[in-house]
């Protein structure tokens, strides 16, 4: 039985795209914190951005902290540690891809990028854009809350 997904799914899932997205994030939280971000907080990052219903309701800028975005939004809360678990298998391949490509570099601190990623505004469509400028955003978050902290909100273990 041959799998046949929709094309945009089959793009969203690409591991490649995934190191991207992780890259931009990683990118966006070290410059804000000055540090590497901590590994087990890149398997926050694709659960929030790639569900489209998820992605749209993410502001544009990091004026509200991720917790009272949270409390504004209790749907994604209810359903982020089964997105979260549904999508840990992509994460550590996307890491694996992005690491492998020279994307991402592990340190004993964490997580930083080598380069700087291509900015959303080179992305070859406007959701690919829109997934990268959100990767941003929850990369600012996640700079500045401690990793169990926005486990526990989220309801996840890591």
């Amino acid at each position: 039985m041959t799998n046949h997904r929709v094309p945009e799914a089959q793009a969203l899932l690409n591991t490649a795209f995934g190191a991207y997205l992780l890259a931009t994030s990683v990118h966006a939280a070290t410059k804000k914190a000055g540090r590497p971000l901590p590994w087990p907080s890149a398997f926050l990052v694709l659960p929030f951005v790639l569900p489209a219903d998820t992605r749209k309701d993410l502001p544009t800028q990091a004026v509200h902290s991720m917790s009272a975005w949270l409390t504004e939004h209790p749907q994604h809360q209810a359903v982020f540690a089964h997105r979260a678990t549904a999508l840990a298998d992509y994460t550590r391949a996307s890491l694996r891809t992005a690491v492998r490509h020279h994307a991402l570099t592990v340190t004993g601190a964490g997580l930083r990028t080598p380069r700087t990623p291509k900015p959303a505004s080179a992305a070859p469509s406007e959701e690919v854009a829109d997934c990268a400028r959100r990767a941003g955003l929850v990369g600012r978050w996640l700079a500045v809350a401690d990793p169990s902290l926005a486990f526990n909100l989220l309801g996840v273990r890591p």
